[in-house]
């Protein structure tokens, strides 16, 4: 009876632990509260199931589980000799993920290979269903959760750079998931092409960037570790697009066109070109001083359009931004040159677009608004509301904070406050309230902890590589590469949604398996 009464109770804490596993990757993409009820769930059921003692003897063992919880505890130790306690202990909270996954999925149940690859295609059938709301929400097919402003808003549930992670992830799992049936490969290439679609279509530089660099780095595993024809066709590709994009964005910003003979012509209509104009910039290689003239510009622009030519009192005016507008498609500044406009480019005008480039949904214009933007920060142009422009002010504060305490930091709850006493001791042209954090998570472990504290952070993260190898883990590996690369760019452990997509999905891949295959550790 004993036995029996043993039987059904592990068999009633396996299920509930699948269940649990199941409601945390369904909420990633839609729902904090899902994510959490799922999460404390699971370490309730932990509990319930009892044999503790056996649990934590079994993680002691684990040197991979006991590397990942060092990650966490190198930032309790950071609180030692931090002066803000109060957000020392908010961040403890919002990393606790960091501490419980390793512990708890280390020392309970191995999934079945079945049910393991159930809890994975419920992650990306998610990561597509939240990506799919969003898009119909822009085509307005579905009621909104959340205004859309700009195109990043169409990630309705949680940031749009934690739904690029996931999606970027997601592209990787889907070919091993779905390759069953003809049907299920029909679905998991199509899901693939709309993925990628909603990826440029949200503009996400962040996302694509991090998939193109993953492939990359694959790639590169196949042709020099295995040896393997496979990373040359999948190098090739990848170099040949690269060195296309690079090379249409340089050529943009390098190729300058200065018409000499300016100072000798005349509007078609017989007017003057102003010589002596203080719009002193180039738009996609054409200068903006050449062939202007403004009373033609205003005149024909206000017979066009109601958004006056000069501003007035609480409203914009189009000045500017018509004649940057004309200049990037290397129009004259003049009537012949605004009657070329289309109703389009007059559209993207009043809307403030200044390049014609930076108005098209896809994300080879988003790269060059980013490019607009270094090229603007370069030159001491303000970064504030500039996203690339922003980060680089942002890791240059960081930088100058690390080399006044650069062994131990300043502790794990200053790191807030360093940032602003920075801001006002040194001085910035960013607006109060974009002066934020580093956005990238290495440089914020560095100030919280220090060199020495960053070092043996990264330790503790890298450490199961060599049985994520070793055991074939490629979901894993996949998952961490994306992962540690979005540390560049972003605070990603800063936040709950991004703190459980690293650690969450990572420990879920190596402990979770008994197939030799998926698993690093049994």
């Amino acid at each position: 009876m004993k036995k029996l009464t043993s039987f059904f109770s592990y068999i009633s804490g396996y299920w509930t632990h699948v269940f649990c596993l199941s409601l945390i990757v369904i909420g990633m993409p839609f729902s904090k509260f899902l994510m959490s009820l799922g999460t404390i769930s699971l370490i309730v059921n932990w509990f319930i199931e009892g044999g503790i003692k056996k649990k934590f003897i079994k993680f002691f063992r684990n040197k991979t589980a006991l590397s990942l919880t060092g990650a966490y505890l190198i930032f309790v130790a950071g609180m030692i000799y931090s002066q803000n306690l109060e957000y020392g202990l908010k961040d403890l909270r919002i990393k606790i993920p960091l501490l419980a996954f390793p512990i708890v999925l280390s020392t309970t149940h191995r999934l079945k290979k079945s049910h393991y690859f159930l809890v994975v295609r419920l992650f990306t059938l998610s990561v597509i269903a939240s990506s799919l709301y969003g898009f119909l929400v822009y085509q307005n097919l579905l009621p909104a959760k959340k205004e859309i402003l700009e195109l990043r808003d169409v990630s309705q549930f949680i940031s749009h750079i934690r739904l690029s992670l996931m999606i970027v992830l997601s592209l990787f799992l889907i070919p091993k998931l779905f390759n069953q049936s003809i049907g299920y490969k029909v679905f998991g290439v199509s899901s693939s092409l709309f993925l990628l679609y909603f990826l440029s279509f949200m503009e996400s530089a962040t996302g694509l960037v991090l998939g193109f660099v993953t492939l990359f780095l694959i790639s590169l595993y196949y042709l020099f570790k295995k040896k393997n024809l496979y990373g040359f066709f999948m190098l090739a590709p990848i170099l040949i697009g690269g060195t296309l994009v690079v090379q249409n964005l340089y050529s943009t910003y390098t190729d300058i066109k200065i018409d000499t003979n300016n100072k000798s012509l005349l509007t078609k209509s017989g007017n003057p070109y102003d010589q002596n104009y203080f719009y002193d910039f180039f738009d996609n290689g054409n200068y903006a001083k050449d062939f202007v003239c403004e009373e033609e510009l205003k005149e024909e622009w206000e017979r066009i359009s109601d958004l006056p030519f000069y501003p007035k009192e609480n409203e914009k005016g189009a000045q500017f931004i018509l004649i940057r507008y004309l200049t990037s498609k290397g129009l004259k500044k003049d009537l012949e040159g605004v009657r070329q406009l289309s109703d389009w480019d007059i559209n993207n005008i009043e809307k403030g677009v200044p390049n014609y480039l930076h108005a098209s949904t896809n994300i080879l214009a988003r790269l060059h608004r980013l490019m607009f933007e270094l090229d603007g920060y370069m030159a001491g142009v303000n970064a504030s509301g500039n996203s690339l422009a922003q980060r680089l002010e942002y890791w240059k504060v960081g930088t100058k904070i690390i080399k006044e305490k650069p062994w131990f930091g300043y502790g794990t709850g200053d790191v807030a406050d360093v940032f602003e006493n920075q801001y006002l001791r040194n001085g910035t042209n960013l607006e109060a309230k974009y002066q934020l954090r580093s956005h990238n998570q290495y440089l914020s472990t560095a100030i919280a902890v220090g060199i020495i504290g960053l070092s043996f952070f990264l330790f503790c993260l890298l450490f199961p590589v060599g049985f994520g190898f070793k055991q074939r883990n490629y979901f894993y590996l996949i998952c961490l590469c994306i992962s540690l690369l979005s540390f560049f760019s972003e605070d990603t452990l800063e936040t709950q949604d991004g703190v459980f997509f690293f650690t969450f999905l990572t420990n879920f891949f190596l402990f979770s398996s008994k197939n030799r295959y998926l698993k690093s550790v049994e």
